[in-house]
């Protein structure tokens, strides 16, 4: 656990807080279990580490992990979470769960078992996240992080605030 808390703290102070997101702002932060799915590039895990930095520095109620690591290959997702939330954690951020097994599964059990833990996950568009997926369509919150739009490009280019105008 100590390994994840230091590469945690690493990847936090070393993420700058660079462009303010549109989606930051839609989504319900105070929901349990959400997920935010975007093609690769588009800079979820930035999105994420920006959104730690900002509400929990380097706190250890908060966790972000990639699942990519090789510890996740052998280990299950609810026993890490369990660990967590029985050493007082209240936010696992859960980056690529789409790289692991039987995801939806642990994260419906994280979610029964564990009341007081948010979970906070991203996951490839092309998976499908809730279409056909029984263990998570009423409990996630599901939003989709697009490209940087020209409108975020230009705020954070003259560092103004430029509404959101529709066509």
């Amino acid at each position: 656990m100590e390994y994840f808390f230091e590469a945690h703290k690493n990847l936090v102070d070393a993420t700058t807080d660079l462009i303010n997101r549109e989606l930051y702002y839609e989504i319900d932060w105070s929901h349990r279990l959400i997920g935010i799915k975007g093609f690769r590039g588009v800079g979820k895990t930035t999105f994420l580490l920006s959104y730690i930095r900002k509400h929990f520095g380097n706190s250890r109620d908060c966790l972000y992990i990639n699942l990519n690591d090789f510890y996740f290959a052998k280990r299950r997702i609810f026993s890490f979470a369990d660990e967590f939330y029985k050493r007082g954690g209240k936010v696992l951020v859960l980056d690529q769960i789409h790289k692991y097994v039987e995801w939806s599964k642990e994260l419906r059990q994280c979610y029964d078992e564990l009341p007081n833990l948010k979970i906070i996950f991203t996951s490839s568009p092309v998976r499908r996240i809730l279409e056909g997926n029984d263990d998570l369509k009423d409990i996630a919150r599901i939003y989709h992080l697009e490209g940087l739009s020209f409108r975020e490009f230009l705020n954070f280019r003259t560092k103004e605030k430029f509404p959101k105008i529709s066509l």
